[in-house]
């Protein structure tokens, strides 16, 4: 049960962390829609394009271990399963 109780707070803080990414990845879209004349403002503007890559590649890795997270919580339950037929068995 404790185990549980872990992966349950982990998975929600990964779906906290992907929801978070995921509105970061919006807002910073918003800023293409803005006009860029100046040098700053595009070299601004490419630092934008870089950091939405890699926050892509970041809610990536969040929902690799999501699914992570879910498989571990299947085998928690399917020991404990395991665990309480032996107990019922002796």
């Amino acid at each position: 049960m404790m185990f549980q109780a872990t992966l349950l707070t982990v998975a929600s803080q990964l779906d906290d962390a992907r929801k978070t990414t995921q509105f970061a990845i919006a807002q910073l879209g918003s800023i293409h829609s803005l006009t860029w004349n100046s040098k700053a403002g595009k070299a601004f503007l490419d630092n934008v394009d870089e950091l939405s890559r890699r926050l892509e590649m970041l809610n990536s890795e969040l929902g690799d271990a999501e699914e992570y997270v879910g498989v571990a919580m299947r085998e928690i339950q399917n020991l404990e399963a395991q665990i309480m037929n032996q107990r019922m068995a002796s």
